[in-house]
């Protein structure tokens, strides 16, 4: 029996909850039968679980119910199962589970994140690392991270891209948002240090384009204590626009508004809003940074992520660019075709297959 990890039901959606709850969707889709199992509680609106084997054992959001009530549930189930955790650490004393480690940036830069997430997180997934079958992880980057930080051997990892949510890759021929008569710059992510918004606002304050405004779509991180209005205390309250969370429809709406998309970030393991922008026919500016050179190929202008003088230029040559906007625009809906969650789900499925005939887990 397969059952996956389904604590991210109960948080809102963001990059590493949707490659669960995408990869989730695409399982079913293909006939795999599974169970999710998570904690008595809401599930979240942004999630449709129609369809979906939901077991509740347990309480809390926290790792606790990961690392408690999970391994509970299993000591009281008969037969050999498979735990597969697409989010979190995953429960240290099971051996019969896959986990997915999206990124290191806890062991690349600790000032990113809070010290109880540091130790939390330098403790347990190496320990989670050494007992799990199989690691799962997002990018050929990500997995080299893994083998070089935490002594991982190549062929327990096995590389499970994300992809585009179909909804954004449907062409709105009708088309009347309000915001495309407002010209402006796109940034989507979680005010989190690593995303690199303290550049950004210091490049966008550098356009001589007076009429452009920056719009910024995503949650405040619980871990960052800095507010959006601090960030950008220095600039014009007219010039920039804090969206907050918006759902998937409003997201795609904005992309579609947008001159260009911007993504600064510091560091990834994949990376999913270039290519939602490439997916809605954005042009996009992003970090020259291996793994999103991984993403995006040959599809978008790379900048130096700490120069904001470069990220400025490169955001102006866009802008003023209309033979460049159409060339990335046209390669960008090409290369969203190479990722798609029906293929993840299908490389994820022979995964787990392996397993099973291996440890006879049917």
């Amino acid at each position: 029996m397969i059952y996956i990890n389904g604590r991210f039901l109960l948080q809102e959606q963001t990059g590493v909850n949707r490659f669960a709850y995408e990869l989730c969707k695409a399982l079913h889709q293909s006939g795999i039968f599974f169970i999710l199992l998570c904690p008595h509680g809401e599930i979240k609106m942004c999630y449709d679980t129609a369809g979906f084997s939901i077991k509740h054992c347990g309480w809390g959001k926290s790792h606790i119910w990961e690392q408690l009530f999970l391994p509970i549930f299993f000591l009281k189930t008969r037969g050999k199962h498979l735990l597969v955790n697409f989010t979190g650490i995953g429960p240290i004393a099971l051996k019969n589970k896959i986990m997915t480690i999206h990124d290191l940036g806890f062991m690349v830069n600790s000032k990113w994140y809070s010290l109880s997430y540091i130790l939390l997180y330098k403790t347990l997934t190496p320990l989670s690392a050494a007992t799990s079958l199989k690691i799962l992880t997002v990018s050929e980057f990500s997995k080299n991270e893994i083998m070089r930080l935490l002594n991982v051997k190549k062929d327990k990892i096995s590389v499970i891209y994300n992809a585009v949510s179909s909804l954004f890759m449907e062409p709105d021929t009708n088309y009347q948002y309000s915001e495309k008569k407002e010209k402006y710059i796109l940034a989507v992510s979680s005010i989190d240090p690593r995303k690199n918004f303290a550049t950004l606002l210091k490049a966008f304050s550098m356009l001589k384009d007076t009429d452009i405004k920056l719009y910024i779509a995503g949650g405040q991180n619980r871990i960052y204590s800095i507010s959006v209005e601090e960030l950008s205390a220095n600039i014009s309250s007219e010039k920039i626009k804090w969206l907050g969370r918006v759902s998937d429809a409003e997201l795609k709406r904005y992309y579609e508004g947008a001159s260009c998309f911007v993504y600064p970030s510091l560091y990834e393991g994949f990376g999913i809003p270039p290519l939602e922008a490439m997916a809605c026919g954005v042009p996009v500016v992003v970090s020259d940074i291996p793994p999103i050179r991984e993403v995006c190929g040959d599809t978008a202008l790379y900048v130096d992520p700490l120069n904001q003088k470069d990220i400025a230029e490169k955001i102006a040559l866009i802008i003023n660019d209309r033979e460049l906007q159409e060339e990335l625009r046209t390669k960008g809906r090409a290369r969203c075709q190479a990722f798609g969650w029906t293929q993840s789900a299908r490389t994820l499925s022979a995964v787990i297959a392996e397993l099973q005939d291996r440890f006879c887990m049917h």
